[in-house]
């Protein structure tokens, strides 16, 4: 859902809630695709597992080559072998 949303393909609610990073000087991180998560969460229980919060950060936990993605099914392809990888190299 988040690729969906920052490729202007999801609903604009969803769309509304993810802000791209932007560093305030030239910084390296520019070019690195990344989101900035909320400053913090009024309820610890569920305010940290909000989409506005939760989307950010596992975006951001992404390796730079798999959120450049050019395509929602390369973006797939990508996020399935990472995961695999992920659940079964640990």
């Amino acid at each position: 859902m988040t690729y969906k949303a920052l490729h202007n393909v999801a609903p604009s609610y969803l769309t509304d809630l993810l802000h791209r990073h932007t560093p305030t000087r030239s910084l390296r991180s520019a070019a690195a695709n990344l989101l900035s998560p909320p400053n913090r969460t009024n309820l610890k229980s569920w305010g940290d597992r909000a989409f506005s919060v939760a989307a950010p950060t596992l975006w951001n936990s992404l390796p730079q080559p798999m959120r450049d993605s050019s395509s929602l099914t390369t973006f797939k392809t990508s996020l399935k072998t990472h995961l695999f990888n992920t659940a079964f190299n640990h």
